[in-house]
């Protein structure tokens, strides 16, 4: 009897074990499903829309493995494939909801059919189709012009007394369809905690060609010692259609509200400055057998003569 009881406590010892060590849990799985689908347009121009597509992912089983989406794009009429995009999701907790936004790009005519198609661990587990039209009554931005600040890099150049002159490297990209034209751009270098405006200069973008990024570059004058915010700001006629920023640490004690962090103690900017590169002067030529040489000994020669 004892022998027993001792066999059936050790085997219930044994099954608690496995199941809160998790040994059990392999046999548990996720349940991945789509839900709901929002699409919306996020940026329009005279010739192409960018749709915002939202996927909303219930799981309503155990943590799940690894989750992808896969975003598709057809023409309606032609069924051609028109655009497409991945994203890597993740996990999905158990019993818990993902949501995760796509782009995809089409042209402002015709409809479309968009297909999302969800994968976990490579294997396609949901798939929900939506047909879009009417995409060529929406109302493109005037003001979008295509052209985007991509990047901006900062380079200190010189320093003389308390000022500081800083090389700006602002990277243009046109995500637009056609050359995009030259319009003025101003860059503008503001004090972080008074907002003053040290600096400010203008330049030009340029034409660019479509799906191409190019770099304008341009100097700023500021106090050493103090936190700058740096704009871009691209002007249209009389309105600002793009701007971007980024922020120059020349007192990293502060802490700049936009980035909310602190960077090394003590920054010695002539430490920055790029050395200049001198090439070698070329070789003067030793003075040779000139024809002002030849005529002077031809008059010496006369006279010679002649006396």
């Amino acid at each position: 009897m004892h022998q027993k009881t001792r066999i059936v406590l050790l085997c219930v010892t044994l099954l608690v074990s496995l199941i809160t060590g998790g040994c059990l849990r392999d046999f548990e799985k996720s349940e991945l499903r789509i839900t709901d689908i929002d699409i919306s347009a996020d940026r329009v121009t005279s010739a192409n829309v960018v749709l915002n597509v939202t996927t909303y992912i219930e799981n309503h089983g155990d943590r799940s493995g690894d989750v992808e989406l896969l975003l598709k794009a057809f023409d309606s009429a032609s069924g051609l494939l028109v655009d497409q995009d991945t994203i890597a999701v993740g996990s999905i907790q158990k019993r818990k909801t993902g949501i995760v936004s796509q782009p995809v790009k089409v042209e402002r005519e015709g409809g479309y059919r968009v297909e999302v198609v969800l994968f976990e661990d490579d294997q396609r587990v949901d798939q929900r189709t939506l047909k879009v039209s009417g995409i060529g009554d929406l109302t493109p931005n005037i003001f979008d012009i295509g052209l985007r600040i991509s990047e901006m890099d900062f380079l200190v150049e010189n320093v003389t007394d308390s000022k500081v002159i800083i090389g700006v490297d602002a990277y243009f990209t046109n995500e637009g369809d056609v050359t995009s034209e030259d319009l003025n751009v101003l860059i503008k270098a503001r004090e972080v905690d008074a907002g003053l405006l040290a600096d400010k200069t203008w330049i030009s973008t340029g034409e660019i060609e479509k799906e191409t990024t190019i770099i304008r570059s341009a100097d700023i004058v500021v106090p050493d010692d103090y936190n700058y915010i740096v704009e871009a700001l691209i002007w249209k006629n009389d309105t600002i259609v793009e701007r971007g920023q980024g922020v120059v640490q020349l007192n990293p004690k502060r802490t700049i509200p936009e980035e909310e962090e602190i960077i090394s103690e003590e920054i010695e900017v002539e430490e920055f400055i790029r050395k200049p590169t001198y090439e070698p002067a070329p070789k003067k030529a030793m003075p040779g057998f000139t024809a002002l040489m030849l005529i002077l000994i031809i008059l010496i020669i006369r006279r010679y003569n002649n006396g």
